[in-house]
């Protein structure tokens, strides 16, 4: 079943320069389940199709429609996840898991419930009273995640969140996110620079070109459960990705230079 359904989606920012394309006519269909990873360039419109998706903004031209229906701005079935981790510092860890859910009027029981489950999850039980402050860069994008899944959305739409992280952090919450999705069986768009990262976690990489906001190539990653960024199948796609990434920003540094002169 179609999950996510991107009709010729157009967004257009006005620059000194003129027009710049953020999207331009992208067409994309995503499955009910599965994890969509999306690569490119800096200035690709990486974050603006996520956006676009989340309802933040609106497209231009075209449109979007989540189980066959249009969007017309943020929903709660979408939850967005960011490389920062915008939690309450004046709140600990269970209050900021279950702040959405308090939000919108869910029993106190309930929420307790809900973030002993989630905390359980995500390893972080023993941390359940602890303050933001107290916790690690990791730890916090681990309670970041536990609050996502609290709302239980349809859809979960990740904008470089392991970025700022560590390199063993990193692996750990490829884990744990793995993990979530083969047990949640949620929908989710993961947007990243790092190509490996997409193909250790994704079941198909979207590579954006470099200019106009458009869909240069898709790659199945047909890979068998769990995967590690070591494993010489992802080095494989991995390079194969990254090789025309390469050819395409060199096409973009070309077509800038000719502008130039």
């Amino acid at each position: 079943m179609t999950k996510v359904d991107l009709r010729n989606v157009s967004r257009v920012y006005l620059s000194q320069s003129g027009p710049v394309y953020g999207l331009s006519g992208f067409n994309l269909t995503i499955k009910d389940g599965e994890f969509i990873c999306v690569v490119g360039p800096s200035g690709c419109g990486k974050s603006t199709l996520l956006n676009i998706v989340a309802g933040f903004e609106p497209p231009d031209m075209g449109e979007v429609l989540i189980n066959n229906k249009k969007i017309c701005g943020p929903s709660t079935q979408r939850f967005v996840m960011f490389q920062d981790h915008g939690l309450f510092p004046w709140l600990n860890v269970t209050q900021n898991i279950t702040f959405g859910l308090r939000m919108t009027g869910v029993s106190q029981k309930e929420c307790e419930e809900r973030a002993a489950t989630l905390l359980k999850t995500v390893n972080l039980t023993r941390f359940a009273t602890s303050w933001i402050h107290e916790l690690s860069g990791g730890m916090k994008q681990r309670v970041a995640l536990a609050r996502a899944l609290a709302m239980d959305p349809e859809i979960l739409l990740m904008d470089e969140p392991f970025a700022a992280l560590d390199a063993q952090t990193r692996d750990m919450l490829h884990e744990e996110v793995e993990l979530v999705w083969q047990q949640t069986k949620k929908t989710i768009m993961f947007v990243t620079h790092n190509v490996r990262e997409a193909v250790r976690l994704g079941t198909r990489v979207i590579l954006m070109s470099a200019k106009g906001g458009t869909i240069l190539k898709e790659y199945p990653v047909n890979l068998p459960r769990n995967r590690f960024l070591e494993d010489v199948e992802v080095v494989h796609i991995a390079s194969q990705i990254r090789d025309d990434l390469r050819q395409e920003v060199l096409k973009a540094g070309e077509a800038e230079a000719d502008i130039a002169t």
